[in-house]
């Protein structure tokens, strides 16, 4: 081959140069320039070492076969590389995943089959596949002695490749030795929004391109790609910047900058600057950022807990503020253990729950688990599987339940009880005088005995003559319809007997419940009721009971309000009745400002108390028709209905802030607190999750304004 087709071959590989490493100059062996000796281009698959692929000058270049090389793995190089060198150099194998598809540039001396020592400069990236341990490597192995040289060339050939430079995509500009712009090509003029003669003359470092690096901090001057190729006197590659161009129009750009040698005198002359409009993929990216942004402050400030486990090892990832909270761990203790110490279960029970988790894509479980003081809570755990950055992880919210639980298991408990109880009840009347009545369904008599008349405070002789008439004077009025429904029952043969619970009226004046039974006994020949009998009880008692267990399971023990699942019932029962044009439910959000403070300085027994004086604030600024609870820790609940103008809500808000914020004294102690207030109002059509959200999303806000004040949910147009 002549000198010159060699020339031409070095032009070719220095214009391949200007645009950067690509993927495409390494795809086959024949695709490398003939005969060049200052650069080798390689091909690692990672999954399939075997398909790897290297440039033809191989041989050329190293005098090496690849036959010699052997199976090329991620490092291939370093097996050749300097002892000395080895140990700075950056392995491509245990590449972090952040620098995946960046190019990473090394510089270090490799051995020559004959023994010599080249300096080369090895510029490399890997690019992720799809299998975690998949991907490629695409790179570059230079011999920068041969600079000088191909500088050279360019100058002696410049005729010769001023087509090219005017035909390739990418933006070409050439500097001079004091980095003025003294040539650019067609792509460039049209990338940068200039004509020839207008950036003609500009320094690489203008203060008309404002340019940012792709943190959007300003480049210092001498941080300017072709500043820097000709100070240092070697290439840069792969610059990415944010440059201003007309129209104040700005795009990102990546630049590689070669610098240019006199052929007679070695010394810098200029150099060649090429770049590529990358601005597509720099708002992919920031767009990916953003939505990262967004998860994460979606994860962190989410009140309930949350975790992210590696569903191989059970490692716990990351977990967010209210699962620190609520486990007692920092931040980085959390994400230092794994899941089996926090999940009191077995081992074999957690992997398959996990497993579950896996196959189904979803799962729910109850479990306990420990937190960090050694105490023991159960739990309802909803997860599902969520991929992250190419890898599986599973997504666990988890809802603290031992109060309901303990509700649940008391109200069983107390069911048992009460049915106990009436069995009792019963075996009494039976072995007793109970009270017992008979009524002549034809006239209307009826006949009690002394037992019936005294469970209403009265003697017989008060009550006789009795009727039908005055038994239901003595019966509740929203008991009738009940009573006069199952009779009617009764007679037209669709129940066997008569079974009735209903408050009778006492002769103070109070209200007692009774427990009705009887049985038609005689029929007239045409099927009609003529004589029902039955027994009379008092089960006023049981009904307390009944009553007390019924408050207990929907009530905060500590307050005494209302608590979450009373709530519920009572939000969802509210906007069912309300009507779309009338008046609205209001819900406020309360949560306390500072209290975990009192708890760590004062001590829980303190906390609790603060928290009862709180409640009783609360109260004392709302109707008696307005719902208030407790709905767990320090925060409130108040739903108001029938409410026509919110700021009747604002008003109560504001007396609540003041009230609230009075020092409450306790074991000796002054405890001022502040209260943060979420407001929202819907009626007709709105869910009950959604009124909770909008109040919960204008409580977030009243804390982010400095707390102990209050925001109404302002998503759109006041419905009232």
């Amino acid at each position: 081959m002549t000198t010159e087709s060699k020339t031409g071959g070095y032009l070719e590989n220095v214009l391949d140069r200007l645009n950067g490493l690509t993927v495409s100059g390494v795809s086959c062996e024949h695709d490398a320039p003939p005969s060049d000796t200052d650069s080798l281009l390689y091909f690692i698959d990672l999954a399939c070492p075997e398909k790897s692929s290297f440039s033809a000058n191989l041989k050329q270049m190293l005098g090496y076969d690849i036959s010699d090389l052997g199976v090329p793995g991620a490092d291939w190089c370093l097996s050749l590389a300097h002892p000395d060198d080895i140990g700075r150099l950056t392995s491509l194998a245990t590449l972090p995943p952040e620098m995946c598809g960046k190019t990473l540039t090394r510089r270090f001396r490799i051995r020559h089959r004959n023994g010599e020592w080249l300096d080369v400069i090895d510029q490399a990236m890997k690019i992720p596949g799809a299998d975690p341990q998949g991907g490629t490597i695409v790179g570059m192995l230079r011999n920068p002695s041969l600079y000088r040289k191909i500088s050279v060339a360019l100058q002696e050939s410049n005729r010769r490749y001023q087509h090219l430079l005017e035909t390739i995509p990418d933006g070409v500009m050439v500097y001079d030795a004091r980095g003025t712009i003294v040539k650019s090509n067609l792509a460039a003029q049209k990338m940068l929004g200039l004509s020839a003669s207008a950036l003609l003359g500009l320094k690489a470092a203008d203060n008309c391109w404002q340019a940012v690096d792709q943190h959007g901090h300003p480049f210092c001057p001498d941080d300017f790609p072709v500043v820097r190729a000709l100070q240092r006197q070697e290439p840069v590659y792969g610059v990415i910047m944010g440059i201003q161009c007309a129209a104040d129009r700005r795009i990102w750009v990546r630049i590689n900058a070669q610098p240019l040698f006199d052929a007679e005198t070695g010394q810098t002359e200029g150099a060649v600057v090429s770049f590529a409009d990358v601005s597509d993929l720099k708002n992919a990216e920031t767009a990916i950022a953003e939505r990262e942004s967004l998860y994460r402050q979606m994860f962190d400030r989410n009140p309930a807990v949350k975790l992210l486990i590696d569903p191989l090892t059970g490692k716990i990832v990351d977990a967010n503020k209210a699962a620190c909270d609520f486990y007692g761990y920092d931040h980085a203790t959390l994400r230092s253990m794994v899941i089996g110490q926090i999940n009191v279960e077995n081992g074999d029970v957690i992997a398959s729950s996990v497993q579950k988790i896996v196959d189904n894509g979803a799962a729910s479980f109850s479990f306990r688990h420990r937190l960090a003081d050694g105490a023991i809570r159960d739990v309802r755990v909803n997860s599902g599987r969520i991929m992250l950055n190419g890898s599986e992880y599973i997504n666990s919210i988890v809802f603290d339940v031992t109060e309901r639980n303990e509700y649940e298991r008391r109200l069983i408990k107390a069911n048992r009880q009460l049915q106990l109880e009436r069995q009792r009840l019963d075996e009494i009347v039976r072995a007793t005088n109970a009270g017992t009545w008979e009524w002549n369904v034809q006239t209307g008599e009826i006949r009690l005995n002394e037992r019936w008349a005294e469970i209403g405070g009265y003697t017989l002789e008060e009550l006789m003559p009795c009727n039908v008439d005055r038994w239901i004077d003595l019966c509740h009025p929203d008991d009738v319809e009940t009573i006069t429904g199952l009779l009617n029952r009764h007679f037209d043969d669709e129940i066997d007997q008569f079974d009735c619970e209903y408050r009778l009226k006492h002769k103070n004046g109070s209200w007692v419940w009774v427990l009705d039974r009887g049985k038609v006994f005689e029929w007239s020949e045409d099927g009609k009721p003529l004589r029902l009998s039955g027994t009379h009880s008092d089960i006023t008692l049981s009904k307390e009971i009944e009553q007390r267990i019924r408050h207990m399971a929907l009530s905060d023990p500590l307050t005494g309000l209302g608590n979450r699942r009373q709530f519920e019932d009572q939000l969802a029962g509210a906007l069912a009745k309300c009507r779309a044009g009338g008046r609205h439910v209001v819900l406020l959000l309360l949560d306390l400002d500072n209290f975990k403070m009192v708890n760590d300085t004062f001590g829980h027994p303190v906390g609790d108390a603060l928290l009862v004086d709180v409640a009783e604030r609360i109260r004392k600024q709302f109707r008696e028709s307005d719902f208030i609870a407790r709905l767990g820790g320090d925060e409130f609940a108040v739903l108001l209905t029938n409410v026509e103008d919110i700021a009747i809500a604002k008003k109560a808000a504001l007396r609540v802030i003041d009230h609230v914020s009075h020092p409450s004294h306790i074991e000796g102690h002054d405890i001022k607190v502040g209260v943060s207030i979420g407001i929202s109002a819907g009626c007709e059509g709105i869910l009950p999750k959604t009124l909770y959200w909008q109040a919960d999303r204008a409580l977030y806000q009243a804390k982010e304004a400095g707390r102990n004040t209050f925001r109404v949910h302002q998503a759109r147009p006041s419905v009232i």
